[in-house]
């Protein structure tokens, strides 16, 4: 895997790049498995901030995207998406103001956790629907489960042209998860939250006919208890994914990921170490989870483990199996976090099975 992108001696090391039959595979299936649980899929395009990628998204049958910035939701607009969901609270700023011009491309949903947020949108030109956050135990935002939200939700002034359409919550803490038993703990407490958060508001006689989840790494296991799914990393996958992959039954492997960032050995100072021209300018220095062993999987070279990141040095052991590679060989490292590599370039190489297909740049890489 990855032949053709390594082969590609006309491009200089470290770049990014896109295996298309992967990509396109992977969307897909995405597609068919939320189809199958009968909710819709409202893609997050933080991932990719590509147009190329988004109409592909469309093409398999999204109509709404989640987005985090404005340039997204362009992008999701320029794309075919009829909709977008600002996963992102509003606040006196730019994308405040960026809201109504979006309003006038198409149907914008805003998520909100306060009447003061509400408040905001309603001081605006346009019609908005919103999705009220609720914090299902990751602790980033969000009110609480069940009467919490109800009592902060009916505090809020909706109307006609903002008006309360569904309940949201991100079970980020998903990525902390080491075994399929506690994977599915997560699922259970987000969807608790959710179903507890409607069943209070309905007490109160407030219709809320859409629950939305989506984080990657739950995908082999969610219930299909909600009405809408996020997920977004399920483009690329990454690492990270796959290292989850071991708590979750169905989860991704390193075949399955189309993305990849390119890389030259430019020394190999002993058997037992190579020196890449990858650093921290080309790979996130994250672990998204305690599973992972370094900054990224080496593909085709499991016995590599990215040690340390300097700004454009990749320090790496190896073993064995590893020993005849030299100064000029190229190698494919899967990123641990696809979203944030995607962010430290400004364009993808798109490659086939064989050969180099086209580049395609990153639209939506700015704010």
């Amino acid at each position: 895997m990855w032949q053709a992108a390594r082969a590609d001696r006309g491009r200089q090391t470290p770049f990014l790049a896109v295996d298309h039959p992967r990509l396109i595979g992977n969307i897909r299936d995405m597609a068919g498995r939320v189809a199958r649980r009968g909710g819709a899929s409202t893609p997050h395009l933080k991932t990719h901030k590509n147009l190329q990628i988004a109409r592909a998204q469309v093409a398999a049958g999204a109509t709404a995207a989640t987005v985090a910035t404005v340039a997204e939701a362009h992008l999701a607009f320029d794309a075919g998406f009829e909709s977008v969901l600002f996963a992102y609270p509003p606040f006196p700023g730019g994308r405040l103001r960026a809201l109504p011009e979006l309003a006038e491309r198409g149907r914008v949903a805003v998520t909100c956790h306060s009447a003061e947020q509400v408040a905001l949108l309603a001081g605006l030109g346009g019609a908005y629907d919103v999705y009220w956050e609720v914090d299902s135990g990751t602790g980033r935002l969000g009110t609480a489960p069940g009467e919490p939200t109800a009592v902060a939700a009916a505090s809020a002034r909706f109307s006609d042209r903002v008006r309360l359409r569904g309940l949201m919550t991100f079970a980020g803490h998903a990525y902390g998860a080491r075994a399929p038993e506690e994977l599915v703990a997560v699922r259970d407490q987000q969807d608790r939250a959710l179903s507890d958060s409607r069943a209070a508001l309905a007490s109160r006689g407030i219709d809320v006919p859409v629950r939305s989840v989506g984080v990657t790494p739950l995908a082999p296991v969610d219930s299909g208890e909600a009405e809408e799914y996020r997920y977004g990393n399920y483009v690329f996958y990454d690492a990270t994914q796959v290292a989850l992959a071991e708590t979750a039954p169905g989860g991704p492997g390193l075949d399955d990921c189309a993305l990849a960032v390119i890389s030259t050995v430019v020394d190999a100072p002993s058997e037992g170490r190579l020196v890449l021209d990858a650093g921290a300018k080309s790979l996130p220095a994250e672990k998204m989870t305690s599973l992972s062993s370094g900054f990224g999987a080496v593909a085709g070279h499991p016995d590599i483990v990215i040690d340390k990141l300097y700004e454009e040095h990749g320090l790496a052991s190896r073993g064995a199996g590893s020993r005849d590679l030299r100064p000029g060989d190229r190698v494919a490292v899967i990123p641990n976090h696809a979203c944030t590599a995607v962010n430290l370039f400004h364009q993808y190489a798109v490659y086939d099975a064989s050969s180099f297909v086209e580049t395609w740049p990153i639209q939506a890489r700015r704010r």
